[in-house]
């Protein structure tokens, strides 16, 4: 996993495979990830007008697309 690439939770996440996201850097061996996805963009829409980036354990994560 780089910084770019584009991520998914792994199927072990029941309920939140359709949540996509961009590596947007590393806090550690923890993954940060700036997600994209419609059901993000709706919460964003009622919450705030920020980005929602979130820390991830990179044992949930698949790469779906990567930046290389």
């Amino acid at each position: 996993m780089e910084i770019g690439d584009l991520v998914k939770y792994g199927p072990q996440m029941t309920g939140l495979q359709n949540c996509f996201g961009m590596i947007v850097g590393f806090n550690g061996t923890a993954v940060e990830v700036q997600w994209m996805d419609r059901y993000m963009q709706e919460s964003l829409r009622v919450r705030t007008r920020g980005k929602e980036v979130s820390t991830e354990l990179p044992d949930f994560l698949e790469v779906v697309s990567e930046t290389r």
